[in-house]
C-alpha cells in the first residue's frame, strides 16, 4: 500500500509577501515623513512672514514716535536709521522727503519705508536667509496748533502815540483764507491809542475784546497757550538760546529762538521768537520779523519795525505776573497777520502724521 502526500507544491510564498508589505509600509512612512516635513516648513515660513511683518511695522512705529521736530529741509536725504534691538529681529527705516512745506500752506510730504528682518524663525536649511518684509507709508508734517486772537495780542494792554503804524489783521499772505482782528486786548481798550484808525481787520478801527484784565481776570484764558510749558522748555523747545543768535542762513530754517530775560532786538529774523522778560525794539536800522513773537512782559518799540505773522505780549499774566503795558511808541511800523509766515514758523513745531489710505505692504522675500 503506497503513502500519499497532501502538502502544497509551492514553497516560500510568505517571505515575498512580507517584503512587499514592509516596502509598502516604508513608502507610506516616507510619504508621511515628507508630508510632515513639508507642513513644518510651510508653518515655519508663515511664522517667519508674520514675524518679519511685525518687526517691520515695529520699526516704522518706533521711528515715527521719535520724530519730535521737523527734519531739516536741506537734508541730507534719505535719512536711514537701523534698529538692532527690536524683539526677534532688526529693522532698517528710510525716510525720503518728497516736498518741503511751501508758502502756499502745503505741508511737507515724506515717504517712510521700514524693512524688517525676522531672525528668530527656525530654519531647516542653512542656505535659506532670514525672512524680511517691507512696509511703507506716506506722511506729512503737521504744524502745531496755535490759538490766535489778533495780529497783535496783548494781555497787559497796548499804547500807541503816533499815527503812522499799521496794525492789521488783513492777511498778508496771498493764499490766506480770511482776516482776523488787528489788535486784541483786555476789554477791547484802545484808550491809550491816539489814533485807533491805525487798526485794520475785523473789527476795523477797533480792538477785539479778550475779557477782563489781570491775573484774576478772564482775558488770560482767552489766549489758549501753555506759557508755563514754554517757560519750562517742554512746549516749543528752542533751537537757539540767546546770547546765541542765529545767522541769516540759520534763520532760513525758521527756528525757535529763546531769550531768558529781557532782549533788545538785535536784527531781522524768521521763525518763533520767545522772550520771557521785556523786549525793546529800536527802529534803526529797520528790522523785520517773519513768524511769531511771544513776550512774557511788555514790548517797547521806538521807530520803525515790521512784523509779518503774529505778536503776543504780557504772557506772564498767565503765570501770575503783572507786566507793564506794551508801548509801540512813535514811528512807522507794521504789525500784520500773515498766515503763510505762521505756517512756516509753526511748521518747525508739530508732529509727523500718516496719510490715510497711504500705507502699503510688500510681499515677503527670502
Amino acid at each position: 500500500m503506497s503513502s500519499m502526500s497532501f502538502g502544497s507544491p509551492r514553497r516560500g510564498a510568505t517571505l515575498p509577501l512580507t517584503v512587499i508589505v514592509l516596502a509598502l509600509m516604508a513608502v507610506g512612512l516616507a510619504i508621511t515623513y515628507s508630508r510632515i516635513s513639508t507642513e513644518r516648513v510651510i508653518n515655519s515660513d508663515i511664522q517667519a512672514q508674520q514675524g518679519a511683518f511685525a518687526v517691520a511695522q515695529s520699526g516704522l512705529n518706533r521711528y515715527l514716535s521719535t520724530l519730535n521736530a521737523k527734519p531739516p529741509a536741506a537734508g541730507p536725504w534719505p535719512i536711514t536709521v537701523n534698529y538692532n534691538d527690536l524683539p526677534q529681529g532688526t529693522a532698517q527705516v528710510v525716510m525720503q522727503q518728497l516736498r518741503d512745506s511751501t508758502t502756499t500752506l502745503l505741508p511737507a510730504l515724506y515717504v517712510i519705508t521700514s524693512r524688517g528682518r525676522y531672525t528668530a524663525a527656525r530654519r531647516y536649511n542653512s542656505r535659506i536667509p532670514s525672512a524680511d518684509r517691507t512696509v511703507a507709508t506716506y506722511a506729512i508734517w503737521q504744524p502745531a496748533p496755535f490759538d490766535l486772537n489778533g495780529a497783535f495780542t496783548s494781555l497787559n494792554g497796548t499804547a500807541y502815540n503816533g499815527n503812522s503804524a499799521h496794525i492789521s489783521g488783513i492777511d498778508h499772505c496771498a493764499a490766506g483764507a480770511s482776516n482776523i482782528p488787528g489788535l486784541a486786548v483786555p476789554n477791547g481798550d484802545v484808550s491809550n491809542f491816539t489814533q485807533p484808525s491805525v487798526i485794520d481787520g475785523t473789527p476795523d478801527d477797533a480792538a477785539s475784546n479778550l475779557g477782563t484784565p489781570g491775573t484774576g481776570g478772564t482775558a488770560k484764558n482767552s489766549v489758549q497757550m501753555d506759557w508755563a510749558g514754554i517757560l519750562a522748555g517742554t512746549a516749543f523747545p528752542a533751537d537757539y538760546v540767546y546770547p546765541t543768535w542765529p545767522t541769516s542762513t540759520q534763520f532760513n530754517g525758521w527756528p525757535v529762538t529763546r531769550v531768558n530775560g529781557d532782549l533788545t532786538m538785535p536784527s531781522s529774523g524768521n521763525g518763533i521768537l520767545i522772550v520771557t522778560g521785556n523786549m525793546t525794539w529800536n527802529g534803526t536800522p529797520l528790522k523785520t520779523w517773519n513768524g511769531i513773537i511771544l513776550v512774557g512782559g511788555a514790548i517797547t518799540a521806538n521807530g520803525a519795525a515790521n512784523v509779518f505773522g503774529a505778536v503776543v505780549t504780557g504772557l506772564n499774566v498767565k503765570t501770575g505776573g503783572t507786566p507793564a503795558i506794551s508801548d509801540l511808541g512813535n514811528g512807522t511800523k507794521t504789525y500784520q497777520y500773515d498766515s503763510c509766515a505762521l505756517s512756516r514758523a509753526l511748521g518747525h513745531i508739530g508732529s509727523m502724521q500718516r496719510l490715510r489710505n497711504a500705507w502699503t505692504d510688500t510681499w515677503s522675500s527670502y
